[in-house]
């Protein structure tokens, strides 16, 4: 009886080749898609209220207020605002508004940050093929761009950016150092691919800013530089890149303390009083406000332990590491809000990308794969558009849900307006619609909720002493008088806290009377006094000078 053929358990070469194109063919297709969203939800749409209000203080420094000073009072450190004002000096010179400009500068730093990783990732990888690296270029445009949708921008999501290179080449050191055997093209090889030291530098410089930017993020740093010493035989205490980071820190706390000295005596001392009523979320609120983070978390966890160390490879590990300091910066703000989890997400998302990648490539694609994810990335882009609303027509492509737009559209522009309530997104979003001139120091009352809540109710997380409390108390009321009697609003909305059916943010368990707060002040009475009642829409109460 003769022997059947054997069955043929692996594809030829040519359909192999068939199979492999198609697999890049997919990826490019839902790379393009990516772009395609990250316009939608990103580029399209207006800058987010943080952004947009470091943008409108850099043009109202350039137009010569103090930072810290009696025109403007932000909480932030000042390397923000400086480097909007370089936005702002261009914008000026050219007559291309700031906000285009600000994205253009974005995305220049992404192209940049993604160039600087694609070259560390060719020595951590070096048998990466070409689908792989359409995987990852997917996977970039996916975390770093589409994700943060209106958040794009943020220092949090800057940061993110800036960090990767730093993280990436951290893993390079530690894998070059210990020579991993090869296993995959994913995974530890020949690891030949070494950067100069001006390189290693400019990473650095890129993570030291990065850290700058947001100072609650310093930890991972001390992250990346432990594992880097407890992964590695030869210990080097004082790599370049440490060095460079730490010489920019203190090169920065010394300019902070030359340029910006009102930043280090009153608006710290300050936040240290007040700043806990606004990232004021228990442990399990946080942990409730970023479940996406946690399941992201465990998933990368699952994956390294189920691969092993040897299989998985130093850099998912020092990307987990990444996100676990970045997880404990989001706990120590406390407010739970999307932007501030973006960097743990991009580390987290990151390391999966990789875990992935490896699998991605093993994996065969069928010969109608590239027909389906067109298909699949046109019915995307349409939900996309679709369900952000974005009608691409001027008077519905910066939504607003409150105020009620009706107060603003019979004003001219660069009429001074003031709202009273503890919302940014209440503030910065209707000045900039309707370029009115914003007639109060700070962008909204993030002083108050503090003294609200030791002046009555439950007890307070922080008790400030009754001295302090009085004398904050003054400072919010001089505050208000004085920006009545600088700018003279010709509309001041007052959210209606008082109302049981309205949540003001960070004071949504208590109903506090604003206007009655204020109105115990002799000196913002008579300030206050010419002002008379037009009515209410919505959640605010709205006053006329005459």
């Amino acid at each position: 009886m003769p022997t059947p053929p054997r069955q043929q358990t692996t594809p030829p070469l040519a359909a192999s080749a068939t199979l492999s194109t198609k697999g890049g063919q997919v990826f490019r297709i839902l790379t393009v898609a990516a772009l395609g969203m990250a316009a939608l939800l990103a580029l399209f749409p207006p800058v987010g209220h943080d952004q947009l209000w470091c943008l409108y203080v850099a043009q109202r420094m350039l137009a010569g207020a103090r930072l810290y000073g009696p025109e403007l009072f932000e909480s932030n450190p000042p390397l923000i605002m400086g480097a909007s004002l370089l936005l702002a000096h261009i914008a000026q010179l050219t007559h291309i508004p700031i906000t285009v400009l600000f994205k253009l500068a974005v995305v220049a730093i992404e192209l940049t940050s993604a160039l600087l990783s694609h070259r560390i990732l060719q020595g951590l990888y070096p048998g990466m093929k070409a689908n792989t690296r359409w995987f990852l270029t997917f996977a970039y445009v996916v975390i770093y761009a589409v994700m943060p949708a209106r958040d794009f921008g943020q220092r949090d999501h800057l940061l993110a950016i800036l960090c990767l290179p730093y993280v990436l080449a951290a893993a390079l050191d530690a894998s070059q150092q210990n020579r991993v055997p090869h296993i995959s093209h994913l995974r530890y090889g020949n690891t030949a691919t070494c950067l100069s030291i001006a390189t290693r530098i400019l990473i650095a410089l890129a993570a030291a800013i990065g850290i700058c930017l947001k100072p609650h993020n310093a930890l991972l740093v001390l992250t990346s530089e432990l594992l880097l010493l407890a992964s590695t035989r030869k210990r080097r205490l004082f790599r370049p890149e440490l060095v460079t980071i730490l010489a920019t820190g203190a090169l920065y706390l010394a300019a902070v303390r030359t340029l910006t000295p009102d930043y280090l005596t009153q608006v710290v001392p300050l936040l240290k009083d007040v700043y806990w009523a606004i990232g004021h979320l228990t442990p399990l609120q946080l942990a409730g406000e970023a479940i996406q983070l946690h399941l992201l978390a465990l998933s990368v966890l699952a994956l390294y332990l189920r691969k092993g160390w040897r299989e998985s490879g130093l850099t998912i590990a020092f990307l987990f590491a990444a996100g676990l300091a970045s997880t404990a910066a989001y706990y120590l703000q406390g407010t739970g809000w999307y932007y501030q989890q973006i960097p743990a997400l991009s580390f987290f998302a990151a390391a999966l990308a990789l875990q992935l990648a490896d699998a991605w490539d093993e994996l065969i694609v069928p010969t109608c794969a590239p027909v389906a994810a067109l298909s699949l990335s046109l019915l995307a882009l349409g939900l996309t558009a679709h369900f952000t609303n974005y009608p691409f027509i001027p008077s519905r492509s910066f939504p607003i849900d409150a105020p009620d737009e009706s107060f603003f559209t019979d004003l001219a522009p660069n009429t001074p307006v003031a709202i009273l309530t503890t919302s940014v997104d209440d503030t910065v979003m209707p000045t900039a619609k309707y370029h009115l001139l914003w007639a109060q120091r700070t962008n909204n009352l993030w002083i108050l909720p503090a003294l609200l809540r030791n002046e009555s109710g439950p007890r307070p997380q922080h008790i400030i002493p009754p001295a302090r409390l009085a004398e904050l108390e003054a400072l919010q009321h001089r505050f208000m008088v004085e920006d009545l009697n600088r700018w003279h609003p010709q509309l001041i909305l007052i959210n209606r806290c008082q109302d049981p059916s309205v949540q003001c943010q960070v004071i949504e368990d208590r109903h506090d009377d604003l206007l009655a707060w204020f109105n115990r002040d002799p000196a913002f009475r008579a300030a206050f006094s010419s002002y008379r009642y037009a009515g209410s829409k919505g959640d605010f109460d709205a006053y006329l000078l005459p």
